[in-house]
């Protein structure tokens, strides 16, 4: 998405106060003109609107002057906030434009972005792309390191392919930037990408250790005076309606009972947004429907800990970013998964939910409850606020309670955390950070912790950190995700990036040392991992190539599976070595793989994993991605695989078709999720979404006629805004 594509390097804040630089400002003139959204900015009016064209490269020749001539220019309107590019290219045939459809992964194509900080804090932006066919995709920046790729907004955009390189037309409605009322100045960054070079130019923030969500040094654009007012509130109800089959278990024999008869469906919901504020909005729900999310990755688990699932649901996505707290995928105090989602991924229903977020001040605050239906029928509420300290940094807190008919008592979680950017040396970036939490399950119950404290030196040249964490027995919060309790955590590395730009090399890559380590709370190791990067190179071609040595301790207490062949507890240290590879995706056929191989827990095992995509431009995109691992334990021999087909066809970037195929073999189940999805306008969107599942390892073959579970299911959300 838009982060690996224009922000992948470092983007540590620095602790000082921003400058001004009177040469970073572009006005957005006023006009009445009538602008047509078509791609092509020719109405007379754009010829006297402010012009920028200063864009420096980040990539791969930091501060030379970009290799093709861009220009901007910005117009306000009753209507919104238009942006024009002239993306001049002196070979327009190369231009790379292979995506079609609304959030494509735009790693193989070029494009424009563009970065809004509306209330111009620094902090907190919005950041859109437009590729040369008009796909569109927009992101949340949460901070200068974090994003929140599944933000949607309701925005705009068409581009059109020119014989001097290609155009674009962008129209972000005043509605949907929140903006305070009074303020003339909005900070603004401005981006292209030019695939074939693999050239990355920046109108600010082209320094290496900076990049685009860098907002110490974004410019500044001058707004006209008395904006239009935010409506106070926009609706979204929805109507789905289904077919559900019956669903059914099956032995290894091929015989079949059903377990939950099929039958047809009809729903009605609402989501809505009430601006309470110039900068704090409301969200509401009622009788939530996720039908059109795309369903969750098969996974083969070999290793002896949890696997951690992502949030693909929209109403936990926006502002999803307020809510983090802890450290991602290992111990969050927050993972809000854990609503509406049983543990083996049932769903529960969502009868009504609220959330407040935005900024107070030098606070920003969240606030979100949801009361579950079924035989959960609880009651969950999360408070955050988030204190500004610095140019950058914050403190913050956050707690959370789960109670209601459904639950035994009422569970309790809180913390504390903080996060300090700021800068050493010649403007190297250093990060100070840190919290504190802990969970109790009832009145009077024992109150189990958890904290964490973080030095990061993240650079273009060197990356290099140290953390320590601790992690009680019996800590799990409610509303939380606990990867493992009862161990004390040490992690650390030493990186080193310097750039030759010889022999076609952009960049090498050596770890000098990583080590990651547990250690018991209640004394000795639990397991650990060691990693030395001999080589690894990133090419000007966009290419990868990596070679990396690991050493593994595991200790386990006691015996678990791996693909269905027992370990027994002990005491286990072996070494492994892989190699990989990754072929840019400017490509029409692009690709990748991961070969690891030694020892594996007293015996030996391979592991293959691969990814391939194929590009028909600009409307078919069809890509395959698995592992495969083989291996031999002292108990025996096994087998674990993990295939998944994707098919993408769109007809244009609102109306596009997912054909999404997976297997695995500890489920021994295949998958298909098969999803169309039209845009009638922006804001309104229709969607049919068909599911299905069949076992595949029965002595009688695979029941196709006859499924573990299947639905048809179609929706319709409409926008308004009043």
């Amino acid at each position: 998405m838009l982060a690996g594509a224009l922000a992948g390097a470092p983007r540590a804040a620095s602790g000082q106060s921003p400058s001004a630089d009177p040469a970073a400002r572009v006005e957005a003139r006023r006009t009445d003109a009538t602008i047509r959204l078509d791609g092509v900015p020719d109405e007379p009016v754009w010829l006297a609107a402010d012009s920028v064209t200063d864009f420096r490269q980040r990539e791969p020749r930091e501060g030379e002057e970009a290799s093709e001539r861009t220009v901007v220019r910005i117009l306000a309107t009753e209507r919104g906030l238009y942006f024009a590019f002239w993306c001049y290219d002196r070979d327009p045939a190369s231009i790379r434009r292979t995506q079609l459809r609304r959030d494509p992964d735009l790693d193989a194509d070029d494009f424009v972005a563009i970065l809004i900080d509306a209330q111009f804090d620094r902090r907190s932006a919005y950041a859109f792309a437009v590729n040369p066919n008009g796909s569109m995709t927009d992101v949340e920046v949460l901070n200068q390191d974090d994003e929140n790729e599944n933000w949607d907004a309701v925005w705009d955009a068409r581009a059109r392919v020119t014989p001097f390189g290609w155009t674009a037309e962008i129209l972000f409605p005043w509605q949907m930037l929140r903006y305070r009322i009074a303020g003339r100045e909005w900070g603004l960054n401005l981006g292209r990408i030019i695939r074939r070079k693999q050239e990355e130019v920046l109108w600010r923030g082209w320094l290496r250790q900076q990049g685009f969500y860098f907002q110490q040094v974004q410019g500044t654009m001058e707004v006209p005076d008395q904006l239009p007012r935010r409506r106070p509130f926009e609706g979204r109800p929805y109507i789905a309606g289904g077919v559900q089959g019956d669903t059914r278990t099956y032995l290894p024999s091929g015989t079949d009972s059903i377990t939950a008869p099929g039958g047809d469906s009809l729903r009605f919901g609402f989501d809505g947004k009430l601006a309470v504020g110039q900068t704090l909005t409301l969200d509401l729900t009622l009788n939530t429907d996720f039908a059109q999310v795309e369903a969750d990755q098969q996974v083969v688990n070999l290793t002896r800990f949890p696997v951690f699932f992502p949030e693909k649901r929209e109403f936990f996505l926006e502002s999803s970013g307020t809510f983090d707290f802890g450290r991602p995928e290992s111990n969050q105090l927050f993972h809000s998964r854990r609503i509406g989602l049983a543990p083996d991924g049932t769903v529960i229903p969502i009868v009504a939910g609220t959330r407040l977020t935005g900024r107070v001040g030098h606070e920003r605050i969240g606030l979100l409850a949801v009361r579950t239906g079924g035989n959960e029928d609880a009651l969950d509420v999360v408070g955050r606020v988030k204190h500004d300290i610095f140019s950058r940094g914050y403190v913050g807190a956050m707690g959370t309670l789960q109670g209601g008919p459904g639950v035994a008592g009422t569970r309790l979680a809180g913390g504390a955390d903080f996060n300090v950017p700021t800068t050493v040396g010649r403007g190297q970036n250093l990060i100070l950070g840190g919290w504190a939490m802990w969970s109790r399950d009832s009145a009077g119950a024992a109150t189990p912790g958890s904290w964490y404290l973080v030095a990061d030196y993240p650079n273009d040249w060197s990356d290099d950190f140290i953390s320590i964490m601790r992690v009680d027995s019996g800590f799990d919060p409610a509303l939380g995700f606990v990867r493992q309790d009862g161990i004390w955590r040490l992690n650390s590395a030493v990186r080193f990036s310097p750039r030759p730009h010889r022999w076609g090399i952009r960049r090498l890559f050596f770890t000098v040392f990583y080590a990651e380590t547990f250690w018991k709370t209640s004394g000795g190791l639990d397991h650990a991992q060691y990693n030395v990067q001999p080589l690894g190179a990133e090419f000007e071609s966009g290419d990868e190539i990596e070679f990396n040595l690991y050493h593994i301790d595991d200790v386990p207490a006691d015996s678990f599976d791996i693909a269905g062949v027992p370990v027994p507890p002990g005491s286990y240290g072996y070494d492994r070595g892989e190699v990989a590879f990754q072929f840019s995706q400017k490509r029409p056929v692009s690709g990748g793989m991961e070969v690891s191989f030694g020892e594996f827990y007293g015996g030996d095992a391979i592991s293959v994993g691969y990814e391939a995509s194929a590009r028909v431009a600009p409307h078919v995109i069809a890509g395959v991605e698995g592992s495969v691992d083989w291996g031999t334990l002292p108990a025996g021999p096994f087998t674990a695989q993990v295939h998944r087909l994707r098919f993408d066809y769109a007809s244009s970037p609102r109306l596009n078709t997912t054909l999404f195929l997976q297997w695995d073999s500890e489920s021994d189940r295949m998958a298909v999720n098969a999803r169309l999805h039209w845009i009638p306008r922006p804001g309104v969107d229709a969607y049919l979404v068909w599911n299905s599942a069949w076992p595949t390892g029965l002595d009688s073959g695979v029941p196709w006629r006859q499924p573990l579970r299947s639905g048809l299911i179609g929706k319709f959300v409409y926008y308004f805004r009043v």
